[in-house]
């Protein structure tokens, strides 16, 4: 596994999931999705389906979570219906990342002077951190000299590891049903991840404890909602979905940053592309997108239907 999916383990889904944001003001607020191609229904087996169809071509979508317990049980029996006889499989954008990343990364992820975490933070946002950790069964000893938000970065990859979770499901799964069909897979795009590096390691003292402050609520979601969240989509419980999930903490971290509305801007048009060009050719086509992408307003469904596609509900 690539050191950049090691980091989105640690913050949650992919870069390009960035649409799938903690929101602003409250950690385990509701994301602001759009209504009405969010709370109809519910699948009677199985996660709900999209379909945006033109004339005599579809496009079936099935939104993910950002982390998803590798030990949940799910029915793909409706996975493998879209799948079959499928033009293609359209999944996330991939990542590249340079070896100058990677460089910057290891260069600046510790504090200056040989210092401490537990020097560098408020006593009551240290006595938290060992707290969670503690709590989630996981030694903090090798984190000791690193910044604040790799230091909470770390701590929740070691969480995600011990309590089961998954960025990588149900995409995996999906990916090799699609094998098994006979359906090729493509990504939406491929990002360089320089610019995310560059803003992470370009934080000051005070975004840096903010920015723990953050994963340290994501952590507390992951060991408490996450398991929750993946049940309810496996029915296609939209509903408890949204009142459940939490997205990416990273562009909470980078809040206010350029580079990272431009890249959510772009993993939308991307997405909305990737879709459209599917849909000019006959039959249908499976696609898998974040959920937050799919569903915010503004989001990947909403510019489907300003193009004057036509987008079902999950019970259709």
């Amino acid at each position: 596994m690539s050191l950049l999916r090691h980091l989105f383990v640690i913050f949650g889904p992919l870069l390009l999931s960035l649409c799938a944001l903690i929101p602003p003001f409250a950690a385990f607020a509701q994301e602001d999705w759009a209504d009405e191609v969010v709370v109809r229904g519910r699948a009677a087996v199985g996660p709900a389906l999209w379909r945006v169809s033109d004339d005599d071509s579809q496009v079936i979508i099935i939104g993910v979570l950002p982390v998803f317990p590798k030990k949940q049980a799910w029915k793909t029996t409706r996975i493998e219906n879209a799948l079959r006889g499928a033009n293609a499989l359209i999944t996330p954008p991939d990542n590249s990342t340079g070896p100058g990343d990677v460089w910057s990364l290891m260069r600046n992820k510790v504090l200056p002077d040989r210092g401490k975490l537990k020097d560098a933070l408020p006593g009551e946002l240290y006595a938290r951190y060992e707290a969670t950790a503690r709590r989630a069964g996981v030694p903090i000893k090798d984190f000791a000299k690193d910044k604040p938000v790799w230091a909470g970065a770390r701590l929740r990859r070691e969480v995600l590891q011990k309590h089961g979770l998954s960025e990588n499901e149900p995409l995996t799964t999906i990916k090799r049903l699609a094998r098994t069909a006979g359906v090729s897979s493509r990504a939406v795009g491929r990002y360089d991840s320089g610019p995310l590096f560059k803003a992470v390691n370009a934080m000051s003292e005070e975004a840096s404890q903010a920015c723990l402050r953050y994963t340290l609520d994501d952590i507390d979601f992951d060991m408490e909602r996450a398991p929750r969240a993946a049940q309810a989509w496996s029915v296609g419980d939209i509903a408890t979905l949204r009142s459940l999930y939490q997205g990416s903490v990273l562009m909470k971290c980078l809040s206010g940053s350029p580079m990272a509305t431009a890249t959510l801007n772009r993993s939308i048009t991307d997405s909305v592309s990737a879709v459209s060009e599917a849909l000019n050719k006959p039959g249908k086509t499976v696609a898998v997108l974040p959920l937050g992408q799919l569903l915010r307003k503004g989001g990947v469904l909403e510019k489907l239907r300003a193009r004057g596609y036509r987008v079902s509900a999950p019970q259709d």
